[in-house]
């Protein structure tokens, strides 16, 4: 088995001097959501292997400060074509990871991480609200085998509701 941990980047800053959408940040309850949702994983004591990250501010700066937070001792992966990715893409994805990493964490933006998590369980998952974070269970023995439909949505948390 291995376990995906799909994150949404939490709420960025429109109000922000910014150029392009890439490089919107966070604003200040996206700070303390980003710090929620780390310490959340580590009190589960639910640390993924390896973390594959949209190349964006927002994405980056929400897992920096979730690491921090949960004290978790990770490096995120930068992955560009996250941004803007679509399910498919971010399957064919995983798929290239390596089988020493049985938990992985994808840190993304909508609609992406709605629709992977809708993708690979077949159920409609909570809403997926700024700093949402979904554990789906994956019947498989390698990321190489990960397939629409051969995962369990297992629980989803939001920084307001997180044990749901």
């Amino acid at each position: 088995m291995r376990i995906l941990y799909v994150l949404r980047h939490a709420k960025s800053d429109w109000s922000a001097t910014y150029g392009v959408d890439h490089d919107r940040p966070l604003n200040r309850r996206g700070i303390a959501a980003a710090r929620t949702m780390g310490r959340l994983l580590a009190e589960r004591s639910a640390l993924p292997d390896r973390i594959l990250c949209s190349s964006a501010v927002r994405t980056r700066q929400t897992i920096e400060l979730a690491v921090a937070a949960g004290n978790w001792n990770r490096a995120a992966i930068l992955e560009p074509e996250l941004y803007l990715a679509s399910p498919g893409s971010a399957i064919d994805l995983l798929r290239e990871q390596p089988d020493d990493a049985s938990f992985i964490l994808l840190v993304g933006h909508q609609p992406t991480c709605g629709e992977l998590v809708r993708r690979l369980t077949g159920d409609d998952p909570p809403r997926f609200v700024t700093a949402a974070l979904a554990c789906v269970h994956l019947d498989i023995d390698s990321w190489s085998e990960i397939e629409p439909y051969r995962g369990r949505l297992v629980w989803f948390s939001t920084p307001k509701r997180p044990d749901g």
